[in-house]
């Protein structure tokens, strides 16, 4: 399972500095908007840096996300979320996203 906060709607600046100021973040342009994606692997030892990026760049809720990606579930119905994305959550309430690789 792979978690990532995203920052949905960066502009160039935030993007740059988004990849400076958190370590292992990266950003991809929109084509169709020139908008920028940044992502931010989901550690706890991230979630202070990014509650500072949120509030310093003021990133609307709306503009963001929690990515979980998860493999295949292999026959199993039901996979459970680790309890860091519930202790995120009470920082940044941002929308989840889901995603399943087969």
């Amino acid at each position: 399972m792979q978690m990532f906060f995203r920052f949905l709607k960066l502009n160039k600046l935030q993007a740059i500095t988004l990849g400076r100021e958190i370590e292992g973040a990266s950003y991809t342009v929109v084509e169709d908007t020139q908008d920028y994606v940044g992502s931010v692997p989901l550690l706890e030892d991230k979630f202070d840096d990014i509650n500072l990026f949120f509030i310093r760049q003021k990133i609307s809720m709306q503009d963001c996300d929690l990515l979980i990606n998860s493999s295949s579930l292999a026959g199993s119905k039901e996979q459970s979320v680790p309890i860091k994305v519930n202790r995120f959550l009470k920082d940044i309430d941002c929308r989840l996203t889901l995603t399943c690789e087969e």
